[in-house]
């Protein structure tokens, strides 16, 4: 190799650092975007309808993505079309969403978010008689888009054994 092409090689390495230097260090002073607090509960609506319809892969593309790599799409989408929901969901709608700070299983620390209370009417003994909650859920945003998490037992259940009985696929 020629000194004119060691040179060249070198020019063309420090380039490429300081290209990448410059790349994350405007990614690390970019702010992070969070959509609107608002779209909080439309977005958490469209996913319980989701899941209520049965469309599991759907639900699965917008879950957190820590959470993706741990209940691996087939895995998930199996384990989920198992475990059929004991009640007939008569109504759901969001009842008050706040900004919050949110726990996500698998890391150490919180991450803000949203907080959404929901008011969910469930079918016991036919629609004269139904239950009613009232679950608070959390949402975070990744990349300028609400994501969903699975709860702490749900994620120590894919942790560990993908789906109670269910081998890992």
């Amino acid at each position: 190799m020629t000194c004119g092409s060691v040179i060249a090689v070198l020019t063309a390495v420090v380039a490429a650092t300081a290209i990448a230097v410059g790349r994350t260090d405007t990614e690390a002073r970019a702010p992070v975007r969070t959509p609107a607090l608002s779209s909080a509960g439309i977005f958490l609506v469209g996913e319980l309808r989701a899941k209520l319809d049965g469309h599991w892969s759907r639900a699965w593309s917008s879950l957190y993505p820590l959470h993706q790599r741990v209940a691996v799409k087939p895995v998930y989408v199996r384990c989920e079309r198992t475990t059929p929901f004991l009640a007939q969901t008569l109504t759901f709608g969001v009842l008050r969403i706040r900004r919050s700070r949110v726990h996500v299983p698998g890391l150490p620390g919180s991450l803000p978010g949203a907080a959404v209370t929901l008011r969910v009417r469930l079918a016991w003994y036919g629609p004269r008689d139904p239950i009613v909650l009232t679950p608070t859920l959390h949402v975070v945003a990744v990349g300028g888009r609400w994501r969903w998490l699975l709860s702490s037992s749900s994620y120590r259940m894919y942790r560990q054994a993908a789906c109670g009985s269910l081998p890992p696929v």
